[in-house]
């Protein structure tokens, strides 16, 4: 038995979120794991969603996607316990979805503060100095992206959203699979969302829109006939890297933070248009990144028929 007296402040941590996530993973009303809930087992398609960061709640990204899941009658279990994704986790499921960033922060936060460059929620406090720094960490492990690899491979659907891809800065099997990395994003803003592959399932019947949210700027780095969406600013606004920073413990030992499929570092300034969506084929399985998701403006009808149809596709769901 553990020393109690040895109980880190990350152990207390993991165990509450272990606890909060009982509601979540494993609970009847968000189509859970049938031998635990005492329910006959769906005979078709399963999806896995792992939610929810410092920036992103993790209600919210429910109550965006639990419809979407509803109209397609595909039963979702819902995690925020990214330290258990695995090989074991991903096998009962035929989509995984991927809602949060790269960062986890054992030391803690003072708030969810959507500009952290440089900043401490501690200044201006009395007591500032009782506060260490605010440092992030990066959670996924080369395990873990190869989990996440090795099920795509096997025949399965990967659907990555808005910040995810800040993931692949700290694995380079979840790189692989998922096909690029985030660069930065700006502040919400509006942009227009332009189809550049009109031909393609996820794109049929879908429109330009216009949208208020965080423009992600990303580097694919597979084939550009993948891209399907493109940003761009209208007003004319472009994007410097380095906005956000990008945390973690030194890259987790992969080098390729915000860099190109050849190492390369961004220029400094990346335009006003950035790559907002793709998809490929990755062996016998399938991959789509959605770039859009930080504000409730986001959920745009155009773009709830992108979600649908990237489902419908990664699933193969006539």
């Amino acid at each position: 038995m553990k020393d109690s007296s040895k109980i880190s402040r990350r152990d207390i941590l993991r165990n509450a979120g272990a606890v909060a996530s009982v509601g979540i993973l494993g609970s009847p009303s968000t189509g859970a794991d049938s031998k635990a809930a005492g329910r006959p087992a769906t005979s078709g398609p399963r999806v896995l969603v792992l939610m929810g960061d410092r920036y992103h709640n993790q209600t919210s990204i429910r109550v965006a996607l639990h419809p979407i899941f509803s109209e397609l009658a595909l039963p979702v279990d819902y995690t925020t316990n990214y330290y258990d994704l695995s090989a074991d986790l991903l096998k009962p499921y035929q989509l995984f979805v991927c809602f949060r960033d790269n960062a986890i922060w054992p030391g803690g936060y003072l708030n969810s503060d959507e500009d952290p460059a440089g900043r401490s929620a501690a200044v201006g406090l009395e007591d500032a100095g009782n506060f260490p720094p605010e440092k992030a960490e990066d959670w996924m492990s080369e395990t873990q992206g190869q989990a996440v690899r090795d099920f795509v491979s096997r025949g399965n659907g990967f659907l990555s959203l808005h910040n995810s891809s800040y993931i692949s800065r700290s694995s380079k099997s979840y790189r692989d699979v998922h096909g690029g990395v985030a660069l930065g994003h700006t502040p919400v803003r509006p942009f227009k969302v332009r189809i550049v592959n009109k031909e393609h399932p996820i794109t049929e019947g879908v429109e330009d829109f216009m949208v208020m949210d965080e423009q992600q700027y990303v580097t694919y780095d597979r084939d550009q006939k993948g891209v399907l969406l493109h940003a761009e600013n209208l007003d004319g606004l472009t994007f410097a890297p380095g906005a956000r920073p990008a945390g973690g413990r030194g890259g987790g030992g992969f080098q390729g933070r915000g860099t190109d499929a050849n190492g390369a570092s961004p220029p400094g300034d990346l335009g006003t248009t950035s790559i907002n969506g793709w998809a490929h084929n990755y062996e016998q399985g399938r991959v789509v990144f959605l770039a859009l998701g930080h504000a409730p403006e986001a959920a745009q009808p155009e773009y709830i028929k992108i979600q649908k149809n990237a489902i419908r596709w990664l699933l193969r769901m006539a």
